[in-house]
């Protein structure tokens, strides 16, 4: 098969593999088995036949909060796709009654490690569904397919052994889609705008420079992505799976 990492489709914008990174435990990361993505819910009939009839996938992990999922909808039961819901946040990260008058003196890098020490219980939660090989292929996703699912897909990529560089580029390769996403999201969710106003301005972004901090936060905090992973809940059974299944 000729895989390309990013997989066009007709309503997802951000739908891409994370096979084909080398790894420091030996061998690379295993092409159509895991997939990053954004909202979902917008798949077409179309999509359908390219994400269930082509790639195979069976399972799905929605990282968005409730509320989000009430109001802007979820994944069609009918794709023949079993999906697992795993808040990461309590609530919309758009909902402006949430927002941490704090969040703007704070940089990109520090949001993310807020969200994953906040949502850390969760984060282990989606882990442990996306490490696990029995429901492969699985895409996991929110919104726009960048924050919570950049984090996550970076603690993916770093358990397996993946070097810095190819995580922040992984998180990176979001940028092309960066406005329609943006364009999208303030077409379903038009307060979005005034959130966005009230945080760093690099937020609708995807800057290398966040990825590289949230990097270092978790070396830091926890000694690499293993070392956040198993303190918050994860089993080392799951983690050792996830290397002898996704690496080759």
């Amino acid at each position: 098969m000729n895989y390309l990492r990013r997989v066009p489709l007709e309503g997802c914008i951000n739908f891409r593999d994370l096979g084909g990174y080398a790894s420091a435990l030996g061998g690379a990361t295993r092409w159509g088995l895991l997939f990053r993505a954004d909202s979902l819910h917008r798949l077409t009939p179309a999509d359908a036949e390219v994400v269930v009839g082509r790639l195979g996938v069976r399972t799905a992990v929605d990282l968005r909060a409730s509320d989000e999922r009430a109001r802007v909808g979820v994944l069609d039961s009918a794709i023949g796709i079993a999906e697992h819901h795993v808040g990461t946040t309590d609530g919309a990260l758009h909902a402006p009654r949430r927002l941490d008058p704090e969040m703007r003196n704070r940089s990109f890098g520090q949001i993310y490690e807020a969200m994953i020490r906040n949502g850390g219980a969760r984060f282990a939660a989606a882990i442990e569904l996306v490490a696990d090989p029995d429901r492969w292929p699985t895409a996991f996703f929110c919104m726009a397919g960048k924050d919570r699912t950049g984090c996550l897909a970076a603690i993916i990529l770093g358990l397996v052994g993946v070097d810095r560089q190819d995580i922040v580029g992984d998180y990176a390769a979001t940028a092309p889609a960066v406005r329609a996403i943006r364009e999208r999201s303030l077409s379903e969710l038009p307060e979005m705008a005034q959130v966005w106003a009230g945080l760093p301005d690099d937020i609708s972004k995807a800057p290398v420079g966040a990825m590289n901090e949230l990097l270092d936060c978790i070396d830091d905090q926890w000694g690499g992505a293993e070392g956040y992973a198993l303190a918050y809940g994860v089993k080392p059974g799951t983690v050792e799976r996830l290397r002898a299944s996704f690496l080759a």
